[in-house]
């Protein structure tokens, strides 16, 4: 009976055998102190090729270990290559979940109903909103628009100005002038006004002036607008100017004019200043702080 068995068939038997041991090796792999796979199969070739083995036996058990050490890279590279696409869908639906959930209001009988937008029971405040940005952007440059056109007109508006020579009391007059106009600009404008009067004034440029207003100062770089919009006071706190409303007509057209109710400036020379500074009541003169108003 065993003359008419093929030897092929016998080593064919005997590869199967082997291989079939092999496979069933990996399932007791972890009942053996947690070895991997490849040095459970390389402990299970050692053992088989202990002793005397023929070299084409030899091959061919090592090829086997070979191929069940590939086969379980590959399975391994498959289950994993698995497990992140089954990762990457579970994001995936839980992020299209959440985004339903923004996306989606309840109508008057209960059931969804598809809004395009935020849910606006949802706080998203402290979210990037583009929208939201450039409404606020375009909200603050109207307000600033808004307020350089109030500023403009305010510098624009009439004010009328008292003053006089300084030792000259009975001879006070009034210019009528912008708010915009500053300290140095009225000199020349007063100067020029007063001359007719004081001649040796001819002699002095704005510059070579001073203004005092309510016992202060007034630096020639400030404009009347500085000190009225900051109400800038002297040193008992009554505010410098102080302007009454009144209506007034010129070439058939009517405008309010503000004019200063108790303030009559008075115009001096630098160099007789510091003559007398020293003397009431120029010793209680003080120079308005520049600094604060520029």
């Amino acid at each position: 009976m065993y003359k008419d068995i093929d030897i092929n068939e016998i080593e064919k038997l005997k590869k199967d055998q082997e291989m079939m041991s092999l496979k069933r090796a990996p399932t007791n792999m972890k009942e053996r102190f947690g070895q991997s796979n490849k040095d459970f199969l390389e402990d299970e070739f050692k053992q088989k090729t202990v002793g005397l083995v023929t070299r084409e036996e030899f091959k061919r058990k090592r090829e086997n270990i070979d191929n069940l050490v590939m086969q379980d890279m590959k399975q391994k590279q498959e289950e994993e290559t698995k497990r992140k696409l089954e990762l990457k869908q579970k994001r995936k639906e839980e992020y299209q979940k959440k985004t339903t959930l923004l996306s989606f209001d309840l109508d008057d009988e209960g059931s969804p109903q598809k809004s395009y937008g935020k849910n606006d029971h949802v706080d998203t405040t402290y979210l990037p909103d583009m929208n939201r940005e450039r409404k606020i952007e375009e909200m603050t440059r109207q307000l600033a628009e808004q307020y350089q056109k109030e500023v403009e007109s305010q510098k624009d508006s009439l004010i009328d100005i008292q003053f006089q020579y300084w030792d000259a009391s009975t001879c006070s007059k009034s210019l009528r002038i912008k708010k915009k106009m500053t300290i140095l600009e009225f000199l020349e404008m007063a100067r020029r006004e007063i001359i007719r009067d004081f001649g040796f004034l001819t002699e002095f440029s704005p510059e070579d002036l001073i203004i005092v207003a309510n016992g202060m100062i007034l630096p020639h770089k400030l404009s009347f607008y500085d000190l009225i919009a900051h109400k800038v006071k002297n040193r008992s706190g009554t505010l410098i100017f102080s302007f009454d409303r009144r209506k007034v007509q010129a070439k058939g057209q009517e405008y309010e004019v503000e004019v200063e109710k108790s303030t009559t400036c008075k115009i001096i020379e630098k160099f007789r200043y510091e003559k007398i500074k020293h003397i009431y009541p120029c010793s209680k003169w003080e120079n308005v702080e520049i600094n604060k108003y520029l």
